[in-house]
This record gives structure tokens, sequence and C-alpha cells, in this order.
């Protein structure tokens, strides 16, 4: 994972920084970059780096967690954002219409149900040990700190804050 996410940001800083790099990158993807993402990472390293920071502070099970317990809670993290950022953003530009910060009450309300469902799934995935109602925590807080109008990139925010608060949670309740 670490390569995976080194090589991401290695072409990140090629195609910010080399003219060439960054024509051919735009030719390919181009299509599927946000704005800002044209002077900026992008989505993808972001997410590289979040899952790679996920893996090293709870896929160990560091803090109390059983190993069983930090790997669920990683595959919890990403998944939040992964399946519940995607679902928030497809309602709210969909069928959104009640805005609350930069985002929708109707998206953010799906993004969570899709986040209770992830939850639910890696509960029950064999070889886990990951409690629902940790899980639910975890849900509940990637979709609140999805929804907060805070300047850092979801891809970053999602899965970090999600996977510490089940962390902490996991040491309250287990």
């Amino acid at each position: 994972m670490g390569a995976a996410t080194l090589a991401f940001i290695v072409i990140d800083f090629l195609r910010l920084h080399l003219h060439p790099f960054k024509s051919f990158f735009v030719i390919l993807f181009g299509s599927l970059l946000r704005r800002r993402e044209f002077t900026s990472l992008t989505g993808g390293s972001y997410l590289m780096l979040s899952s790679f920071v996920c893996i090293l502070a709870f896929g160990g099970g560091l803090f109390g967690m059983t190993p069983e317990s930090g790997k669920a809670a990683v595959i919890a993290a990403i998944c939040f954002l992964a399946v519940g950022d995607t679902v928030a953003a497809i309602v709210g530009l969909s069928i959104g219409r009640t805005r609350v910060f930069r985002k929708t009450l109707e998206g953010t309300l799906a993004g969570l149900a899709s986040c209770i469902a992830m939850a639910y799934v890696v509960s029950v995935l064999p070889g886990l040990d990951l409690p629902f109602r940790i899980g639910i925590l975890g849900a509940v807080s990637a979709s609140v700190v999805e929804a907060l109008p805070i300047e850092v990139n979801d891809n970053v925010v999602v899965p970090i804050f999600s996977g510490t608060v089940m962390m902490v949670a996991f040491q309250f309740m287990h």
C-alpha cells in the first residue's frame, strides 16, 4: 500500500510540475478531474494517502484493538468514504434540495444510510471483529464530518476521523 500511495503522489507531482506530463494526464483523465484537481492533488491521491494512514494507525491492532478489529475498522473507514461519500454525492446532486452548509440534507442522509449498511456488512464478515454498534458510531462520524464545511479534503478526513472514532469507541464499548 505504501508503494501504491507513493506512486499516486509521484504521478500527481509530475502532473502538477511538468507540462508535458500534465498534458498527457489531462488527455487521459481530464474529464474525470474536478476543477480544483487541475491545480492540486487528485482525490485518488488523497484516498490512497488516507487509506495508508488508516492501515498504519488502525490495521495492526494498536490501541488495545485486536488485529481483527483493527482490520475491520480500516475496511469500514475506507468503505464509508468509497461508498458513503459516493452515494451522498449522487443523491445530493440528483435530488438534493435542502442545503446544510455546502452539502444537501438528502445527500447526507443517503450517505449515512449507506455507511450504516457498510458497517453492518463489515460487522458480519468472517475473520473480522467490529461490533455493529461501533460501526454505527463510525458511520455517523463519517457522515457528520463529510457534511461539515472544513477545508481539508473529504478523502482524508472521512476515513481517518471515522477510524479514530471507532478506535476510541472500541476502548470503551468492547
